[in-house]
């Protein structure tokens, strides 16, 4: 029979034998086998789950606070199993359900086993009987009783999770609803988990923190929450996901959980305890106040949703709790938000529920609590601190009550509720206005004038007083309101920075920049008074001495700059006021705003001083309602265009069409103007459908070519909105049509995308609509800006190969003109070789010789041979020749430019790449720009080490990690074969302490494979700067390698064959990134350094600084500081040299008659047929404007400084391609979760054989979560795959086992789980750490309050949700574009403005994830007789049994069977201390019979000596003692106690060595050496190799131990040094042998 049949026979006949003996075994096994119903023996399956109640319960593992529940755990079962009067009836049901629940688990459990029947023949088999000196009948029943507390720990580790069986011990009908819920098979499923025999069982909390028990208040409600979660969802999917709750969905929920025991609403304090755990799982981590109102609004909630929608006669249930919950949780996380920024607020809104339970809005209430609390007043303004903490305050809240949203059903159920919104909404907006402005005006401040503050803080709260009384909310009088206030607060600051006021200069009515000071006090600009003709003041007509010098004290300077800065910070709050509550929710303003609007940017003064000087209309590139900081020059700049755009089109194309006429007015009448105003309107609208356009590129651009009709001439002469937009549109499904057509061509698409069928398809079909609508256009110009993109996007190598593939893309008379050939950058270096040329003839200069050097370098280069007696000029007319023939002329041509720049350059930066070039022996063993602080050990990687690890290094360069001491103490193999580690602290040799405190940064050359190579900034050093440096030092070190071959190797660290070819391919990977980094093509990459190169020609010399070899890293410090600021000032002239470039290259190149390639460089082609109708033949409409991609967002950021300036915004743009991961954050931690579930208490094998696919197909998973875990396995993938391409980008380390993992459908499901460290592990920690460097950023730029979650709290709205189309479209819309006078176009990059825009949209309110609680599990959570001794010395003092009691035991405990007895009590009592500890001085059997509970255990003491005079301090003693001597029992019947160690320690010793060994043993205390040796070999010898010494093995555990050093020299000195582990064995039987001959003696004696 097996275990399963024989227990569920004996439940079923109802046996209840009461002890191990009434137990018969079959005498003959096989036909126990066979026939088991002829010999059926029935247990006593009660008395075996009463007698294994302790074997169970310390299988399970608790919480760290929890550690007492084990002892308390005895006592609850204890009371339920042992039947009690009051508690007989609930006793013997929960055995019965007990004994079932057993029964299924043994069954689980042998479909699991491997031939299940044959269990008493393997145990006939087994030699643990020996240990135990008892029957094998008894040990049978040991062996049962073993199986059966393994199903009732994994029972225990349910039914108590979260102390869940305390309820057992209370009245009805909490008791038996617990019980009626235990017995609910198909409610409450324990499945069966095959773990290791002396393995942990984790018990099952509702918390993830591992240091934080939650107690539960209702029976099984983590249960009962997760099945009625699962029934709700699938409710609201087969009702079609109402938005409101409906009756309906009520009804089915209800009908749903008939036959689930779940108890009905009738009573208070049932429902009370089920919301509190609902509240405490729904939102963990919270005060215990915070669960209160939760649970309390929850029910009121609920109660009043169902008097609402129910019928009189259907009543209460906790399903409406789950129906509330569901569509009003956003309102609570809300509410949470706020309470941990605002501490008094738990309080306040108890007081306000006290008083009224009836209506409870948790989120508005306690808006409206805070909002009145933060009021704008004086006494809350004042002093500056004062004013500088509300700020704070309202920072930290503004994220949250921004959410606030009337889209939920209450605000359709309950009047009363819209009513507080649209209170609540008033007050934040009031309240909003007002904090915007004192942020603009005391940004940057650290401090204000006391009098200036408070004028106007006054100011501040007659605002919002004003803005309060305002009826209906009018946005055109709050308009107003703000417009004069900000009027009136400049006055007032002009007041008080000066007595006589100084708003702007009375004569010229402009801003005063540069002032003087009248004799009269007045203050005027400089250059006016200069210009007057009659020498009297403006303002008070008092005249001017003829002898005055129109000048200014630095006090009124200083008051001058003041108050124009406080007005330029009214201003900066007046555009952030109107695009936020003008322009904010899409909606356009009233005509009166927009009208007013417009007279602000055409700049028609109102004021009649300022219509004197100007009575017209003039454009304006500020949005102020200050006249006179408006700009009077002729540029106008889209920002309030820009605004207009972010309504819907219908209902602001009135107002533009309007704008677009003024605009008219304001330029002048030269049409060219008007045609690049058009333009800049175009870029605007591309700019806003950027975002929307890109959702579905190609559908939404086959669409629009599909539809559009260019077959008729164009005739309209009136530019309307709709024709821009409609231009806009085209231009970009052009632009995306051209990413297509080089996603197509495989030299141009990048390798690593895969392209589905579908993808496909749409591509292909939006190439034929453009074709289609090019066959029929009667205009060129969506060829001419399709070809511009093509050469743009890839260059012209690329775009002439797609031009052959596609040709319907040329230009009808340009089909069949000349051969298409690669643009040469020849032109730009004509200035460097007619510097050469001239060089050249003075023969004797040292310029001269390095050109004859570098033309012998290019000829062995191109692998040419020039006639000697050429003329070196000619050598280098024929080598450029050449260049431009090779296969590679671009690069050599960057190469030759390289070499010759650095010869005739005098700037600083040149001086060490000429050493490089033309001295190579000079640089030996320097430091190189460029190279990384430390490639091989770099300090970063190493930050998040444990503090007690100490690094190790092998031979081999591979790092070792030693915990704990530090030192070696074990030899292990390397990757590499050799061995390291070492023995008692000593190393092997060839195995070295690495030194983490001192830098390892590595001269020389130290950069590897270029097809490894990342685009990776160094150091400060911008991408793009690295990039220019690294192409130079690699032309450099090519040509040096042709002056000495040897010294440019011995540089490296790497040693390529082919050396050549690798400085080639470096070279082409540093123009490769630099293209990456201007998001621009290899062709203008190309451009940009031979600009560069042109760039330091042109500069003059820094004598301060020559650096010709970099022997120190300041130095290095030193030239890369100068090339951060020489780079940054070329970057900033870059685009207009690069168009002069190109403009050269069309004129001067050898194609410059080639058409095709006057069009591709931006041209218009010189044909006198082409259309000049309409807006759509403006040629300005198709001139290509580069994209905006986060590369050129980054580097443009660099340049203004980013990372003092910006560092939130430049911090969110160099680590985008992580951060765009944040946000699956949540769907990561719930695959965890899960996974965790799967495999806390199970066996650890079935992951191993599990697959990624094979979970994700199992039958348990729903749909969505499915599709929810896949889609987190593929972000731990991509995550994964980029932190191990980057890993200095990624700041994180990563073990060496898992840098070659990949996660891929075949891999092990195992390899997912959230060990320490695994793959998801690191990914999760690596986006924790993303998100808190972030918040950690904002917080020291805004100071705004932190608060922090755990892991459990993390849900989608608490992490960061920032996708690169994110990021480019808020830049666009914040950039704008100036059109000057002249018709050039530039662009504003208003960096501070879209930082603060990213912060408050993505990143304000978000919270600090606390990494230490990411969820986590133990592989081997297996308990040890070592880890248990070791925790019961943690727990309680242990102190050794006096010698004389030890001796005592040694020579009277007997037999084996009660010794054994013993030891199976001490070994469970000692695991229960080891966890709960105890009262060191308390009696043994007294802990036993009343703490344990095991009566009948403590009787068994009493038979052995010593025992039952022990204490709890003697425990392990006692334990240590009891063992030795049952093993030396064994040995002296002959008998191997040690047959469970492995067999490597068994071999026995030389007849001579037992003999020498006898001879010793005889002046030690053999006693003690038998009891300690045996302690090493029983605890500590499977973690030593066996060919480690006895000696000096021993002695480093009894070190350990903490024993004398006399005693330890005594004990040892007796075993010879040549003895080694695999002796050990032997050494102690003999010993043990030898023992026995002295007693003997003794006794005979």
């Amino acid at each position: 029979m097996t275990v399963a049949e024989i227990f569920t026979n004996s439940t079923r006949q109802g046996t209840d034998t009461g002890c191990p003996e009434d137990f018969a075994a079959p005498e003959d096994g096989k036909k126990a086998n066979d026939s088991p119903e002829e010999n059926l023996q029935l247990i006593g399956t009660e008395f075996m789950i009463k007698q294994s109640v302790q074997k169970a319960v310390i299988q399970l593992e608790d919480k760290q606070d929890n550690s007492q529940r084990a002892t308390e755990r005895i006592q609850i079962l204890y009371d339920a199993l042992f039947q009690s009067q009051s508690k007989n009836i609930f006793a013997c049901h929960f055995m019965e359900v007990l004994k079932r629940r057993i029964c299924n688990l043994l069954q689980e459990r042998e479909e699991m086993s491997h031939k299940p029947r044959e269990w008493l023949f393997r145990r006939a088999l087994s030699s643990e009987f020996i240990l135990e000196g008892t029957s094998f009948r008894h040990l049978i029943w040991i062996h049962l009783e073993d199986i059966v507390a393994n199903m009732f720990a994994q029972i225990l580790a349910v039914i108590d999770a979260n102390n869940n069986l305390d309820h057992i011990t209370q009245e009805i009908p909490i008791s038996d609803l617990w019980l009626q819920m235990f017995k609910d098979e198909s409610f409450l499923k324990i499945k069966y988990t095959s773990k290791a025999p002396d393995a942990k069982i984790s018990v099952l909390s509702m918390t993830e923190d591992p240091s934080m028990s939650v107690l539960c208040r209702f029976p099984f409600s983590w249960v009962l929450k997760a099945r009625l979660d699962e029934i709700w969802e699938t409710v609201h999917r087969v009702k079609d996901y109402p938005k409101d709750p409906t009756m309906d969905s009520a009804e089915m929920f209800q009908s749903s959980i008939l036959n689930m025991p779940v108890p009905d609403g009738n009573s208070p304090e049932m429902v009370q305890c089920y919301a509190s755990d609902f509240v405490r799982m729904a939102f963990p981590g919270q005060d215990v106040q915070v669960y209160e109102i939760l649970s309390n609004v929850l029910i009121t909630g609920a109660k009043r949703l169902c008097a609402s929608l129910a019928p009189d006669n259907v009543g209460f249930s906790l399903v409406w709790l789950h129906i509330e919950y569901f569509y009003l949780q956003e309102n609570y996380q809300l509410f949470i938000n706020l309470v941990k920024n605002e501490e008094t607020l738990a309080n306040e809104l108890q007081k306000v529920y006290k008083e009224d339970t009836t209506k409870m809005f948790i989120a508005l209430d306690a808006v409206n609590i805070v909002l009145k609390q933060l009021q704008p007043t004086e006494k809350e303004l004042l002093p500056f601190s004062a004013c500088l903490t509300w700020l704070k305050r309202i920072k930290s809240i503004k994220h949250t009550v921004e959410l606030i949203t009337s889209d939920d059903y209450q605000m359709r159920l309950y009047d009363n509720k819209e009513e507080l919104l649209n209170s609540v909404l008033h007050q934040w907006n009031c309240t909003n206005i007002v904090y915007l402005l004192i942020d603009h005006l005391l940004h940057d401040e650290t401090n204000v004038d006391e009098k200036l503050l408070k004028v106007v803080v006054k100011q501040f709260v007659f605002l919002w007083n004003l803005l309060y009384k305002i009826e209906d909310h009018k946005p055109a009088k709050i308009f107003e309101v703000v417009t004069k206030l900000l009027k009136r607060c400049s006055n007032n600051a002009a007041t008080v920075y000066l007595v006589k006021g100084v708003n702007e200069c009375k004569s010229c009515q402009k801003e005063i920049t540069d002032p003087a000071e009248l004799p009269c006090g007045h203050i005027f600009c400089t250059q006016c008074i200069w210009e007057w003709n009659i020498r009297q003041c403006k303002i008070c007509k008092e005249s001017v001495p003829e002898d005055y010098m129109p000048t200014a004290s630095q006090i009124t300077r200083e008051a001058v700059a003041s108050h124009n800065k406080f007005r330029r910070k009214c201003n900066s709050f007046f555009v952030e006021f109107v695009g936020s509550y003008c322009f904010g929710d899409k909606i356009p303003p009233s005509a009166e705003i927009i009208k007013q609007l417009i007279k602000f940017v055409a700049c028609k003064p109102s004021n009649p001083e300022h219509q004197e000087i100007r009575k017209v209309y003039k454009p304006t590139s500020d949005l102020s309602p200050f006249e006179e900081c408006m700009d009077p020059s002729p540029t106008v700049k889209s920002s309030l265009l820009k605004m207009l755009l972010r309504c819907r089109l219908d209902d602001v194309k009135e107002h533009l069409e309007g704008y677009l006429s003024r605009m008219e007015e304001v330029l002048s009448l030269n049409q060219s103007s008007r045609d690049d105003f058009y333009f800049m309107v175009v870029c605007c609208f591309e700019d806003f459908m950027y975002s929307s356009f890109q959702e579905d590129a190609s559908q939404n651009s086959e669409h629009l070519l599909s539809t559009a009709d260019l077959s008729a001439p164009s005739s309209a002469t009136v530019t309307s909105i709709e024709n821009l937009q409609f231009i806009a549109k085209l231009r970009l499904a052009i632009s995306n049509v051209a990413a297509v057509l080089g996603r197509e061509l495989p030299s141009a698409a990048d390798q690593k995308t895969w392209t589905s069928a579908e993808t496909a398809e749409k591509q292909s079909q939006l190439v034929n609509s453009m074709k289609n609508l090019v066959e029929k256009a009667q205009t060129p110009w969506p060829q001419i800006f399709l070809i511009r993109n093509l050469r743009n996007f890839y260059g012209m190598n690329i775009m002439q190969k797609i031009l052959r593939r596609e040709p319907w893309i040329l230009l009808r008379g340009i089909e069949t003109s000349q051969d298409i050939k690669i643009s040469s950058n020849t032109p730009l270096m004509l200035v460097t070789l007619d510097r050469a040329r001239v060089h050249i003839k003075n023969t004797d200069s040292e310029e001269a010789k390095q050109i004859t050097a570098i033309t012998k370098h290019m000829e062995r280069l191109l692998q040419a041979s020039l006639p000697s007696e050429e003329s070196v000029e000619n050598k280098l007319e024929k080598i450029m020749s050449d260049v431009s023939s090779q296969e590679n002329a671009a690069l050599l041509e960057v190469v030759l430019h390289t070499a010759l720049t650095l010869t005739l350059s005098q700037h600083p930066l040149t001086e060490l790449f000429k050493s490089i070039c033309f001295q190579p022996s000079t640089v030996k063993a320097s430091y190189l720009p460029t190279m990384p602080s430390d490639l091989l050990f770099d300090v970063t990687n190493w930050k998040n080490t444990a503090m007690a690890a100490t690094l190790w290094r092998c031979r081999c360069g591979k790092y070792w990690s030693i915990e704990n001491c530090g030192r070696p103490w074990v030899i292990i193999k390397c990757l590499c074969g050799s061995e390291v580690g070492g023995t008692l602290h000593s190393r092997m040799e060839g195995f070295e302490e690495v030194d983490t405190t001192k830098d390892k940064t590595e001269r020389g050359y130290v950069l590897g494979n270029p097809s490894a190579r990342n685009n990776e900034t160094e150091r400060d050093l911008p991408a793009a700067a690295v990039c220019i440096a690294r192409a130079l030092l690699h032309s450099s070190m090519l040509l040096g390698t042709f002056t000495d071959r040897q010294s440019i190797l011995e540089l490296m660290k790497v040693k390529p064959k082919d050396a050549e070819k690798f400085f080639c391919d470096h070279l082409e990977k540093d123009i490769q990134f630099l293209a990456e980094s201007l998001s621009g093509n290899i062709d203008d990459a190309t451009m940009t350094v031979h600009l560069f190169l042109r760039y330091i020609l042109d500069s003059t010399a820094d004598t301060n600084m020559t650096i010709k070899v970099m022997h120190e890293k300041e130095d290095r410090v030193r030239w890369e500081s100068c090339l951060k600021a020489i780079t940054q000032s070329f970057f900033q002239v870059l685009e207009q040299k690069l168009a002069s470039a190109k403009q050269q290259i069309v004129e001067e190149g050898a194609h410059c008659s080639n058409v095709l390639l006057k069009v591709a460089y931006g041209q218009s082609p010189p044909f006198s047929h082409l259309p000049t109708c309409g807006p759509i033949n403006m040629p300005c409409m198709w001139r290509f404007e580069q994209r905006m991609t986060v590369q050129r967002l980054t580097h443009l950021v660099q340049q203004e400084n980013g990372a003092n300036q910006f560092p939130l915004l430049l911090e969110l743009l160099s680590k985008h391609q992580h951060i765009r991961h944040v946000q699956y954050l949540p769907e990561i931690l719930t695959l965890q979760r899960s996974l965790i579930h799967c495999f806390q208490n199970g066996d650890i094998h079935e992951g191993e054989r599990l697959s990624v696919r094979n979970f994700l197909e199992r039958d348990d998973l729903s749909d969505d979560q499915r599709l929810t875990f896949k889609r987190a396995i593929q972000t731990v993938q991509k995550v994964w795959n980029n932190i191990r391409s980057s890993p200095k980008n990624s700041e994180i380390s990563i073990p060496d086992e898992l840098w070659c993992k990949e996660i891929k459908d075949d891999t092990a499901i195992l390899d997912l789980l959230p060990t320490t460290p695994s793959i998801t592990y690191i990914v999760t920690k690596f986006l924790i750490q993303l998100q808190n460097s972030c918040i950690d950023t904002v917080v020291q730029l805004t100071k705004e309050k932190e608060r922090s979650i755990s892991v459990e709290e993390v849900k989608h709205v608490s992490v960061l949700s920032v996708t690169e189309s994110d990021l480019i479209t808020m830049a666009l819309l914040n950039f704008q574009y100036v059109l000057g006078e002249d018709g050039t176009k530039t662009t504003h990059y208003n960096f501070l403005t879209l930082q603060r825009q990213v912060i408050h949209r993505f990143i304000s309110g978000k919270p600090v994830v606390k990494a230490q609680t990411i969820p986590s599990i133990a592989l081997n959570n297996v308990k040890t007789l070592h880890s248990t001794k070791v925790k019961v010395k943690e727990q309680l003092r242990q102190e050794p049994l006096s010698v004389s009691l030890m001796k005592r035991i040694m020579e009277e405990a007997s037999p084996v069977s009660d010794i054994s007895r013993a030891l199976s009590t001490l070994k469970v009592a000692a695991e229960f201390l080891a966890v709960t500890g105890g009262d060191p001085e308390r009696l043994l059997t007294e802990y036993v019979r009343n703490e344990l509970k095991m009566e009948a255990n403590a009787k068994q003491f009493r038979d052995l000596p010593v025992v039952p005079q022990t204490q709890l301090k003697h425990i392990l003693s006692l334990w240590q003692i009891l063992s030795a001597k049952r093993s030396a029992l064994l040995v002296q019947m002959n008998q191997n106690p040690f047959f469970l160690v492995d067999k490597g320690y068994h071999e026995e010793l030389a007849d001579q060595e037992r003999e020498e060994l006898t001879t010793a043993l005889s002046t030690v205390n053999i006693e003690f050496f038998i009891i300690e040796l045996h302690e090493m070999i029983t605890v500590t010898l499977q973690s030593y190799e066996n060919s480690w010494g006895i000696v000096e093995t021993f002695k480093e555990y009894l070190e350990k131990e903490g024993k004398e050093e006399i005693y330890i020299k005594n004990l040892t000195s007796a075993v010879s040094l040549n003895l080694q582990l695999k002796n050990v064995i032997s050494v102690w039987k003999t010993a043990v042998l030898i023992n026995k001959t002295y007693a003997c003696s003794y006794i005979h004696e």
